[in-house]
């Protein structure tokens, strides 16, 4: 439904929305499981403090959105009950610009009919995919909170929604996308081998040019593939700075797990995937989580490790790191950013991952790495080195208390040639 609606069809679709979500929707929403691994604690969403501002979706009022996003989002239309059409698509068209106001809360709620047991059924690791919302951007995005009066993009559905994608140059041409003060939550990408739009990051940039993204929050998102939290795939320029990810989880599912088959795990929290120019800088990175699983269609799932190419077992593994995968870096920067908890379950790489690098592909500068766990490797792990000298990381990146396979872990391994400056 365009936001040009009539008044009168947006209370009816109201008054029937609110009828059949008032339980799910609160302001102290449930904590969805884990849905890939329920063995493993769910941080679920932040309680405030340094974690951000809690997301409280209000009972009653509102609009509902069942098919078109575009012109300006109003704090005094929200919260926007986001129900998407018979497909559970909502779009931002091309040609049209959406434009969200400080204080506006979006709430994906899809049509949460389905139960946790149905999300959890322990006979299938292809988790139901009934209930969920995507957001499609075709269009220009423009969200601009403030410091007191933060976006949100929240889900009140307790199984999550299916996040925000781009479609690479089908998605250019009105404007680059820019996120300023905006808190990302909850979203479940859990259609395990599915397409990039259900599988990989929360926040699915695929976009050839620059994606901003500012004093923003993304927490408590699941993937199966790649990325828990953000993948900037193909984007040129963009910058990531003073954002906070924590608990964020990448759960992969390798369904055949046999010699010569491949795993798409990534990063726990954020992958920049065959981009170039781009800058984090100044970000946390708390509490995220890698961890890879065997498993068919309909079976229970077991732990694997990810594994460094080459190896034993012929398994071409992507590779792993905690927090953050690079895969075809060019030119990119890593600085002044805080690496803290983040746990590669059975992996290679603490907190970073480093695959197929050419010369002076990335620099980390002046970074904190502190108590970050993998089972192999080291705090960050280059491997795939093509180029002379490929990974620069200077004197003031500070390494404190990681671990590999419970000792002291290196800072640094790999194939991949190392300098200081």
């Amino acid at each position: 439904m365009d936001l040009s609606a009539s008044k009168s069809v947006q209370g009816l679709w109201l008054t029937l929305l609110l009828g059949m979500f008032a339980a799910a929707c609160s302001s102290t929403p449930d904590k969805p499981g884990n849905e890939a691994d329920a063995g493993q604690p769910d941080a679920g969403p932040s309680s405030g403090g340094d974690g951000g501002p809690v997301v409280e979706v209000p009972d009653g009022g509102g609009t509902v959105v069942t098919d078109t996003l575009s012109g300006t989002l109003t704090e005094r239309g929200s919260p926007y009950r986001v129900v998407g059409d018979a497909r559970g698509i909502v779009r931002i068209p091309k040609g049209q610009v959406l434009t969200v106001e400080p204080g506006v809360i979006l709430d994906f709620v899809g049509t949460p009919r389905v139960t946790l047991a149905d999300v959890e059924a322990p006979d299938s690791v292809m988790n139901n995919q009934d209930g969920r919302v995507e957001l499609q951007v075709y269009g220009g995005i423009q969200v601009h909170g403030t410091a007191d009066k933060p976006v949100a993009f929240t889900s009140s559905n307790p199984h999550g929604w299916w996040g925000m994608n781009f479609f690479g140059d089908q998605s250019v041409g009105d404007g680059h996308p820019v996120f300023e003060h905006m808190i990302f939550e909850r979203v479940r990408k859990v259609n395990y081998n599915g397409d990039r739009d259900r599988t990989r990051g929360a926040l699915w940039a695929y976009y050839p040019g620059p994606v901003t993204i500012t004093d923003s929050v993304f927490r408590d998102n699941e993937s199966s593939a790649k990325c828990g939290a953000l993948d900037l795939m193909f984007t040129v320029g963009s910058r990531v700075e003073n954002t906070l990810f924590e608990n964020n989880r990448t759960s992969d599912i390798d369904r055949f797990a046999v010699e010569g088959s491949s795993s798409m795990a990534g990063g726990g929290a954020l992958c920049v995937t065959h981009g170039r120019d781009s800058v984090i800088r100044g970000n946390t990175f708390r509490n995220n989580r890698l961890e890879a699983f065997r498993g068919a269609l309909r079976s229970q799932l077991v732990p694997r490790p990810l594994l460094a190419w080459p190896n034993a077992q012929n398994i071409r593994d992507l590779g792993g790191g905690g927090a953050l995968h690079y895969f075809q870096p060019n030119n990119d920067l890593v600085e002044k950013n805080r690496f803290e908890g983040n746990v590669v379950t059975r992996g290679p790489a603490a907190a970073i991952y480093l695959e197929d690098m050419g010369t002076r592909a990335l620099t980390l500068r002046g970074n904190e790495f502190i108590g970050n766990q993998a089972g192999a490797g080291a705090v960050v792990v280059c491997n795939r080195g093509s180029g002379a000298v490929e990974l620069v990381v200077t004197p003031d990146n500070v390494f404190t208390n990681n671990t590999v396979n419970g000792a002291q872990a290196p800072n640094v391994s790999g194939d991949c040639d190392t300098a200081t400056r």
